[in-house]
């Protein structure tokens, strides 16, 4: 994900078999991932499937493979939802059961469809108890999407709309690994908690500098580097809070057969 991350040693994989590509998992080691293998399996993510809702016990916990999934917060009033964070394959949802509270915060929504793979909370947990070195490893993304959270509730007070319209579009981009985004504007609105026509103006005269061309539906990036200089600061702080993993040797551990 980094331009300034330096590119870390992949390890060889042992059959012609498709690696998993979440980066959680990836950068686990062969040993811990071997306790996880036999419970995790490959599920698709639909586009609106709610995979936790607040308050609830989670299910499961999916580490995601791609796709995109998003973290938002309900106003009580008027039940406004805003996007708090984004996560794609570089995280998982399911945070809570790695902490140990069971119960999530946030309801996480499947923004761009998918694939997850996914594990039984409550044997996940079991397994954490188990080994703590498994344990240490999910904290370090814990760690990344607090700092994340607080880096978005800034850009949120502290930026114009088309700052951070550019900012998400870029890491929107970066997590589903495609120019071509399925998102509309009310989609983008809503994520970023503005009206609509903020957000359109924003994209219109984006479309018009040649950064971007929209279309019914879906919206396609042409124009990476002026988009960069387009969007806030908080791109670079986001990327940047990835360069631990980015950093980790990567193992290409087999991906489970799909299952649904």
């Amino acid at each position: 994900m980094f331009e300034t991350a330096s590119a870390a040693p992949v390890v060889a994989p042992s059959s012609a078999a498709p690696a998993v590509r979440n980066m959680v998992l990836a950068t686990l080691p062969e040993a811990e991932f071997a306790f996880l293998r036999p419970h995790l399996k490959s599920v698709q993510l639909r586009r609106n499937e709610i995979l936790h809702d607040a308050f609830r016990c989670p299910q499961m916990v999916y580490f995601i493979e791609s796709g995109i999934v998003s973290r938002v917060l309900r106003t009580g009033k008027d039940g406004v939802a805003v996007e708090v964070a984004s996560v794609g394959h570089r995280g998982f949802v399911g945070v809570s059961v790695v902490l140990g509270t069971m119960q999530a915060l946030q309801r996480t929504v499947v923004l761009v469809p998918g694939m997850a793979l996914a594990i039984e909370a409550e044997r996940l947990r079991l397994i954490l108890a188990e080994r703590p070195t498994i344990k240490e490893h999910l904290l370090k993304y814990v760690q990344i999407l607090m700092a994340l959270k607080a880096q978005i509730a800034l850009c949120n007070a502290k930026h114009e709309i088309p700052e951070r319209v550019a900012r998400w579009l870029l890491l929107a981009r970066e997590l589903a690994g495609s120019d071509v985004l399925p998102v509309t504007h009310g989609l983008i609105a809503s994520a970023l908690g503005v009206r609509r026509p903020g957000v359109s103006h924003a994209l219109a005269e984006m479309e018009a500098g040649g950064f971007i061309a929209c279309a019914r539906g879906s919206l396609e990036i042409r124009d990476v580097a002026a988009l960069q200089r387009r969007a806030c600061e908080c791109h670079l702080v986001v990327k940047d809070r990835f360069r631990l993993f980015c950093d980790m040797p990567r193992y290409a551990h087999d991906l489970p057969e799909p299952q649904g």
